[in-house]
């Protein structure tokens, strides 16, 4: 969503837009907040959503295993 209002394919002073963007960062920023704690960005790139990405996709693989192992 980031991405759309700056290039200005959504208009961010829309209350509604505005709402749903601060909810949504209000969601994540946690979690990609302690990611970023320690792993910082390279040359200004952020890899805290790709680790989240790869931390839930293992997360659900070892789930889906556990319950086909019972």
């Amino acid at each position: 969503m980031s991405l759309l209002i700056q290039f200005q394919m959504i208009n961010s002073y829309n209350k509604i837009i505005n709402t749903i963007f601060r909810a949504l960062i209000s969601l994540h920023e946690p979690l990609l907040g302690k990611i970023r704690h320690y792993i910082p960005s390279l040359s200004g790139i952020d890899l805290s959503p790709v680790i989240v990405i790869l931390l839930f996709s293992f997360l659900k693989n070892l789930i889906q295993d556990y319950r086909l192992g019972l």
